[in-house]
């Protein structure tokens, strides 16, 4: 695996998310027994809502292109089908249906891809105000 295949990050992402976990574990205890948040808490929770907010953004701007390509995938099945029945392959009435179908699912993975990216840019609207 390298750093910039999806497995990397995945594992990136986890590790990332385990410290964070750990961490708030320690400032939930420390905060049950009494003791003042410190600078450094502050800090620190101020650069983990930084990073989540970049996480954030960038699995919103992978959800747009896998959706994108989702929607690409049923055009070009939408395409073959159409295909298939012009060529009266098997039952064309069918083949039509199946066409149609694909062209609603390559139309919901775009309103989804859409609403990705809509998200992405509200993560990078809420982390350009911090």
């Amino acid at each position: 695996m390298t750093a910039d295949d999806p497995g990397s990050r995945a594992a990136e992402r986890a590790e990332s998310a385990g410290r964070r976990t750990r961490e708030l574990s320690e400032r939930l205890t420390r905060l049950a027994s009494g003791w003042p948040s410190s600078e450094d808490d502050v800090r620190a929770a101020r650069q983990a809502a930084e990073q989540s907010a970049t996480h954030a953004e960038e699995a919103h701007q992978r959800a747009a292109a896998r959706h994108e390509q989702a929607a690409q995938a049923h055009e070009a099945a939408a395409r073959l089908h159409d295909d298939a029945a012009d060529m009266g392959v098997g039952d064309p009435d069918r083949h039509r249906r199946q066409a149609a179908g694909h062209r609603e699912g390559a139309a919901a993975d775009r309103d989804s891809a859409s609403a990705d990216r809509e998200a992405a840019d509200d993560d990078a609207t809420e982390e350009g105000a911090r």
